[in-house]
């Protein structure tokens, strides 16, 4: 039996988070026997708990003290793990450094996005790059979710591109199959009404996801079309910033803010089209989840988005930094239902390529790759 210890930082449900969980409860449990590790007394922990998967906090600020390392070690060392898998840059940095004080450990890192490369903070970029540069002696393992993440890592020299895998995120494909959908209890519950024209977005509030583009996009609609609404779910730093605009811009009853929700699919069962226009990605749940979901996506022209869409045909794709390119993107869907249909059949079927399954069964290879070294 290999132990894996699965390491994120967060107590929030992102889709790092979404991923660690869903590869934990995926694991061959004859083979394998999963703990997850992250910062507790959040929604996470309640929903590893609810999971059945064992959980164990791990408090992991962004700069480290060999105080705060100090708990990851001891854990590791009572509990005897084979592997520390670690999700994310800040997980990284601490579970990495377990082999440094702990070699016989195994060490697989996945990078989720490199996100760093976008801040216009050059030293926070330098130190960053430098940190990650350091880090790539104590990984037995990297895996990127997307050849343009693979390329940037490269490039960055913060992977050893001989030990280093590409593997898509997935899904569970079956749970969005028999997706009900304009539910009328739920629409009343949100003073919707079934007619209404719905875009829908789900995001944390940062600045990377960029919702501040669909809220001034919104503006421009809402008096045009009285029947399209606006509906943003997710919680973060820039959410009362957001709701600030939205009030000054006059919004009232067009636009809802949710706040986090964890009934995700009843909000993407009512939504008519998904708008994503974020500025930076590696491989998000949300975009898979819409296609699964069978809605007609906009999203960002960006390069790892384009691994996953085709402009015009599985979705629409526009500049994020461009109020006129997502106002005419959600014009065009709404005036032309054909085109709605099919971009979402198209959608649907490319999907397909990202089953959880699939995904697991990888990262399941590399455990006992890795072992066998």
């Amino acid at each position: 039996m290999i132990k894996v210890l699965e390491l994120i930082d967060g107590g929030f449900i992102g889709g790092g988070q979404i991923h660690t969980l869903s590869l934990s409860k995926g694991l061959n449990k004859t083979l394998f026997n999963p703990v997850i590790a992250a910062m507790g007394g959040g929604v996470f922990e309640e929903i590893v708990n609810d999971s059945g998967i064992p959980f164990k906090s791990i408090y992991q600020p962004k700069i480290l003290r060999k105080k705060y390392l100090n708990p990851l070690l001891e854990f590791c060392k009572e509990e005897k793990f084979d592997i520390v898998h670690s999700h994310g840059g800040v997980s990284g940095f601490y579970g990495r450094l377990v082999k440094k004080y702990y070699p016989e450990i195994k060490t697989v890192h996945s990078i989720h996005g490199i996100h760093y490369i976008n801040t216009k903070n050059y030293i926070r970029k330098f130190v960053s790059q430098s940190i990650e540069q350091y880090l790539v002696k104590f990984t037995d393992y990297s895996i990127c979710e997307t050849n343009s993440d693979f390329r940037n890592a490269k490039k960055l020299k913060i992977i050893n591109k001989d030990k280093t895998f590409i593997i898509p995120n997935g899904i569970n494909l079956g749970k969005y199959h028999n997706l009900k959908k304009k539910n009328p209890d739920f629409l009343a519950k949100l003073n919707l009404k079934p007619e209404d024209f719905i875009v829908g977005n789900i995001s944390r509030f940062d600045v990377q996801k960029n919702q501040n583009l669909i809220i001034k996009t919104a503006v421009r609609l809402k008096d045009k079309y009285p029947e399209m609404k606006f509906i943003l779910v997710g919680n973060g730093k820039l959410l009362e910033q957001s709701k600030k605009l939205a009030e000054e811009l006059n919004l009232g009853s067009s636009l809802l803010f949710t706040g986090e929700q964890l009934n995700l699919l009843d909000y993407y069962s009512i939504f008519d089209t998904f708008v994503f226009p974020t500025f930076w990605e590696g491989m998000p749940y949300v975009l898979l989840e819409a296609m699964a979901c069978r809605l007609p996506v906009i999203c960002s022209d960006i390069p790892s988005l384009k691994e996953i869409v085709k402009d015009n045909y599985s979705a629409l794709l526009i500049n994020p930094q461009s109020e006129s390119e997502l106002y005419d993107a959600i014009i065009k869907l709404f005036t032309d239902r054909k085109l709605m249909n099919e971009i979402s059949r198209n959608a649907h079927e490319a999907v397909k390529n990202y089953s959880e399954y699939f995904t697991i069964k990888k990262i399941e290879e590399i455990y006992t790759g890795v072992m066998s070294e």
